[in-house]
């Protein structure tokens, strides 16, 4: 029984270790979509943000009733490509699962001339991203 005991508390231990690591890649993904969204991003900014995705990863947003795949999401990206002034993200809760990380939080961003929507940066956002591994497979937004 002991043994038994040692064993699960090893497991609780590894998933905690490995929920974090999610965590962590979640943090390089918002670190990444800042780079993008600002008047001075580039193309290379998008590549790095799309290299923590898998090959077949989807990017939906149910409201709006969008799915796309990683060749879509990366078109819209270098749609919007320097046309913000600057994003922020500013993590205000982070649920970890298996191989699933749910975060809350505000997105405030100015436009080129340094105008802001103030309704629209007070917004609290949703989002859930799942992991194939230490990648980015889903990313779904719930606002």
């Amino acid at each position: 029984m002991k043994l038994s005991h040692g064993l699960i508390t090893l497991v609780f231990i590894s998933n905690v270790a490995f929920a974090n690591g999610l965590s962590n890649k979640v943090n390089e993904y918002f670190e990444a979509q800042k780079s993008v969204e600002n008047k001075l991003s580039k193309e290379s900014d998008v590549d790095k943000l799309l290299t923590l995705l898998t090959p077949d990863a989807t990017f939906e947003h149910p409201r709006f009733n969008a799915v796309q795949s990683k060749e879509e999401y990366k078109k819209g990206l270098l749609y919007y490509l320097g046309k913000y002034g600057k994003c922020d993200i500013q993590v205000k809760n982070v649920i970890e699962g298996l191989n699933a990380v749910i975060v809350e939080y505000l997105h405030p961003c100015t436009d080129q001339g340094g105008a802001s929507d103030t309704k629209e940066n007070a917004q609290r956002l949703v989002t859930l991203f799942e992991f194939s591994g230490d990648k980015i497979k889903l990313i779904r937004h719930y606002y």
